[in-house]
């Protein structure tokens, strides 16, 4: 890859403006995973009520043992990165333009906390109680905001401390919405969250980039109390001049992950507000009726399935895909049949279409 010298490229750097993790708002630190990869959670059932009687040995009701169900939390996302800046090329720049602490900083901004946000946010999506796939307009994105956070509160779920993680896309419809600005809390002094631009239905509005939402999700609303999001390792390095390497050698580890509560999903709602738009294309392999697919579009939270035969129509919003649907390998190669027509769509953990692909024309080896 080229490296822009400055006697090529001009002097000034654009440095692109992330913000800072957002999703910190929405978790706790309420599960101890020092010294282990794997916790067991223990949730306990409760008693039910009875009319007391004032008479007899068992005047509270028949004693009944506590049940109990057991929730294992294993963590899984071990994420680095490691590059160089080589002496040379740094003299050969402009000051400061490749500078180690800078570019370690930019890593961090530009690639581990939007990869913290994507991987949170999909968790919250993944495993909400109350789902909703409501296509959203200037028309009725207060009115589907209001009702999914209603279902959270007769889930019995604590009002005060929610928030909610709202598409960029999705607030400007809000701000569209009569019901919105008639009835919403701007004031600046209610701003307590990074990222936050308001409250409506008396939940805080977090605004998050579109690139960090699960596919077709326009909001989440949740509460800190649903959802641990252990930390554990993050270390980054800068070595100068290590062995093999004139200039810098920079390192970085972050281990990290975010559950939800079993028993605490009832207070997450997420709306599938947007049907995504993915782009399939095909090409044929050496093996006769193999073919590769690949897909490009937002599939953050989402399985990849295809569906192909000689006529294909691709799915909407919400469609069920639990049934003639194949998963998409990893590797992108199915069989299928030359001049069938094969469609990709991404389903969400209720298997549910929240984005996919116009039909193209199979190709495959022959």
């Amino acid at each position: 890859m080229a490296i822009n010298l400055a006697a090529k490229y001009s002097s000034q750097i654009d440095e692109t403006i992330r913000k800072g993790t957002l999703t910190g708002a929405g978790v706790n630190n309420d599960v101890d995973f020092v010294g282990a990869k794997t916790v067991k959670i223990y949730s306990m059932d409760t008693a039910p009520l009875n009319d007391y009687n004032a008479s007899g040995s068992n005047r509270y009701g028949t004693p009944l043992e506590l049940e109990d169900t057991t929730q294992e939390m294993t963590m899984t996302q071990a994420k680095s990165f490691s590059f160089t800046i080589d002496k040379i090329n740094a003299v050969d720049s402009p000051e400061g333009v490749r500078d180690a602490g800078r570019a370690l900083q930019r890593q961090i901004d530009q690639k581990i906390i939007p990869e913290v946000d994507r991987y949170r946010l999909a968790v919250f999506a993944n495993n909400a109680g109350v789902r909703k796939y409501i296509e959203n307009t200037a028309a009725n994105a207060y009115t589907t905001f209001t009702n999914a956070n209603t279902e959270i509160t007769d889930n019995e779920f604590p009002t005060e401390g929610r928030v909610a993680f709202c598409k960029t896309s999705f607030i400007e419809l809000l701000k569209l919405s009569e019901e919105f600005t008639r009835n919403t809390d701007l004031a600046q002094d209610q701003i307590i969250f990074r990222g936050q631009v308001g409250m409506c239905d008396g939940v805080a509005i977090i605004a998050v980039p579109s690139a960090r939402m699960p596919a077709g999700v326009t909001f989440i609303i949740t509460h800190p109390l649903c959802s641990p999001a252990p930390l554990k390792i993050q270390d980054y390095k800068i070595h100068a001049d290590p062995p093999g390497i004139a200039g810098h050698l920079v390192e970085g580890l972050i281990y990290h992950d975010c559950f939800v509560f079993e028993k605490k999903k009832v207070g997450i709602a997420v709306n599938y507000g947007k049907f995504g738009t993915l782009t399939a294309a095909m090409t044929a392999e050496t093996e006769a009726g193999k073919g590769k697919v690949t897909v490009s579009g937002n599939t953050s939270g989402a399985t990849l399935v295809y569906k192909t035969a000689a006529s294909v129509t691709a799915p909407t919003l919400g469609t069920d895909l639990s049934s003639g649907w194949t998963a998409l390998p990893a590797d992108g190669v199915v069989s299928a049949t030359s001049g069938h027509k094969i469609v990709v769509a991404a389903m969400d953990a209720d298997k549910k279409a929240v984005a996919a692909s116009a039909a193209i024309t199979v190709v495959v080896g022959s």
